[in-house]
């Protein structure tokens, strides 16, 4: 048996993932459906056991054979027990085999599908969990019980037609009670669950924002609106809790009513002899066993309902392509980049936030982005890493494109620093190796890449400075509970980690003093004497001068790309581009 870990290296297929995982589970879904079926026909065993004790031993005063039968019930109560654990052993073990089947390429997609949006992404997961959450809960168990509605109304119009009549009255009764209950309430349980969302999410952003809400005077403001937000929900989940209270309290007193019917009815058909007197007692019991299966997949149709919602869209999620794990293995990447008519347009738009880019870095150069605000800097480097997907044109690594690269081979000599720093909730050891312990376990060898990562980067001895050293925890808090230099100077580290070929680096002087600019000039210059090519991009002028070629930026387009002689103004060492002069301020 394989490890997920094992599993999710093994190379992805081009079938549906969630589909094959669903198909190995068929054998224990199987099982489970003819154990529900055994428990079902054992459900009938105390209606039968009362039945011949009303008809057999009472009016025959037979000891032996009430002892007979009640040594029978017991035993058949006892097989319905194993049967039913059984069942549930069989569910549970179809969901494991479902985690462990299904998990590994959903998150593959997750994490490495390039035209998934974020939302997409974000709800993958949760709609696997609602999928695998019903192999073991109780809609499962409703959808095993409920071909045997009927067979129990059949078995009741056996015992008399009058009781099978009844039986199936109270059924549809039941049943359309319940269905006029959905359909009243859907709207409004849609709406609520919708509201409830926002409000969570609002005051989640208000918390994130706390700081800024108590020092600009806003605090009281925030509070009366999420107050009033609350108090519209509250009165909308009351009104419909309100609603589902009527229809549950008609439910309730029909069944109790019909269950009551039942036995009248029995007796009275054993008062015109009819029935036995046993029967009378059958009736009732027979009645409630047929109202059971229908009231559990009535019960169950919104988790149904919920269950196939999630399926319909997991189902389309993991057709999507996954990323290529067939990729012939390519040597490690000497680091030309070549970039080739690149558009990427912003989403839902047709605003191009690059149009037609097309240039190339040889490897051991270093090429500086310049630029305004918002002029495709951040986007490029994505691009360049394989973060996103550009919609027109491609990027070139060695001459390869990058979707003929492994990714996780090519993702191993690629240092990449986007603007926001994305620390993890791990340790600071574990950010800065990219989680290479969690793979091959912890070792001196490890130990002293981190460290020579960190050092390079300047970060070693902000990182001693830190509560645990390397061992600190990281918080899933804004900013991972560290300084924004603390973040930036781990997320330098992390890309420097392993000696990359290719380093992309998005601003990764905005938060350093002098001296650290100083530090990461040489950093870089170290770099490039051993041959890495760097792309960094920056709104200083400190790392022009380290730099070999200059691009200039504006409006997602190129304006110029030339050695860093021809583009800086000769007259100020620290001068800046003079097509960016202006914007780059």
């Amino acid at each position: 048996m394989s490890s997920p870990r094992q599993e999710s290296a093994e190379p992805d297929r081009v079938a549906n993932v969630l589909a094959d995982a669903i198909r190995g589970c068929r054998r224990h879904l199987m099982f489970a459906a003819l154990f529900s079926g055994l428990v079902n026909i054992l459900y009938l065993v105390p209606s039968i056991f009362m039945l011949q004790v009303y008809d057999r031993v009472v009016p025959t005063r037979g000891g032996a054979t009430l002892l007979l039968l009640t040594l029978i019930l017991v035993v058949s109560l006892i097989v319905f027990a194993i049967l039913d654990m059984m069942r549930m052993r069989l569910l549970l073990r179809a969901s494991l085999r479902l985690e462990r089947r299904a998990a590994p390429g959903i998150l593959l997609r997750i994490l490495g599908a390039d035209d998934a949006t974020g939302g997409q992404r974000s709800q993958a997961m949760r709609d696997f969990d609602t999928i695998r959450g019903t192999l073991t809960g109780p809609t499962i168990i409703a959808l095993f019980d409920a071909p045997w509605a009927p067979i129990y109304i059949g078995i009741a119009f056996l015992l008399h037609p009058w009781i099978g009549v009844l039986s199936l009255v109270s059924a549809l009764l039941l049943g359309g009670i319940a269905i006029a209950s959905d359909r009243v309430t859907a709207r409004a349980a849609r709406d609520t669950q919708m509201r409830a969302t926002l409000a969570t999410r609002e005051q989640d952003v208000s918390i994130h924002g706390s700081e800024v809400v108590r020092v600009m005077g806003m605090r009281n403001a925030v509070i009366t609106r999420h107050l009033l937000e609350r108090a519209e929900l509250v009165r909308r989940q009351s009104a419909l809790a309100g609603t589902a209270g009527q229809f549950l309290a008609v439910t309730k007193f029909l069944r109790l009513l019909l269950q009551s019917l039942a036995l009248a009815l029995g007796a009275w058909l054993a008062i015109r002899q009819d029935i036995s007197g046993g029967a009378i007692f059958a009736a009732s019991l027979l009645l409630g066993r047929a109202l059971q299966p229908v009231e559990q997949i009535l019960g169950a149709m919104k988790p149904l309902v919920a269950a196939r919602n999630a399926w319909r869209d997991l189902d389309a999620f993991c057709r999507r392509p996954g990323p290529s794990a067939h990729a012939t293995a390519l040597p490690a990447p000497v680091g030309r980049i070549d970039v080739r008519g690149v558009t990427v347009l912003a989403d839902n738009s047709d605003r191009a936030l690059l149009s037609d880019i097309a240039f190339s870095v040889e490897p051991g150069q270093i090429v500086a982005l310049v630029g305004p605000s918002g002029a495709g800097k951040s986007t490029l480097l994505r691009v360049l890493s394989g973060a996103l997907s550009p919609d027109k044109g491609e990027v070139r690594i060695d001459g390869a494109s990058l979707s003929d690269w492994n990714r996780e081979q090519l993702g191993k000599h690629i240092g990449f620093m986007p603007q926001t720093p994305s620390l993890f909730p791990t340790t600071v050891h574990t950010n800065i190796s990219r989680f290479q312990s969690v793979l091959s376990g912890e070792s001196e060898a490890l130990d002293a890449a981190v460290v020579q990562a960190a050092q390079a980067a300047g970060a070693h001895e902000v990182i001693l400075g830190l509560p645990k050293g390397y061992a600190t925890m990281l918080s899933m808090a804004e900013g991972s509970g560290l300084s924004a230099g603390q973040n930036q100077a781990v997320a330098l580290a992390r890309a420097l980690f392993g000696l990359p070929t290719i380093l992309l680096l998005d601003e990764p002087n905005a938060h350093l003093d002098s001296e650290g600019e100083a530090r990461l000039v040489s950093t870089l210059e170290a770099m490039r004497r051993r041959g890495a090519t760097i792309v960094v991009s920056t709104h200083r002028t400190g790392l022009l001068q380290v730099s070999d070629k200059i691009m200039v930026l504006r409006g997602g387009t190129i304006q110029l790309f030339d050695e860093r002689a021809k583009v800086v103004r000769p007259t100020s060492p620290t001068a800046v581009p003079a097509a960016a002069a202006g914007g780059a301020r």
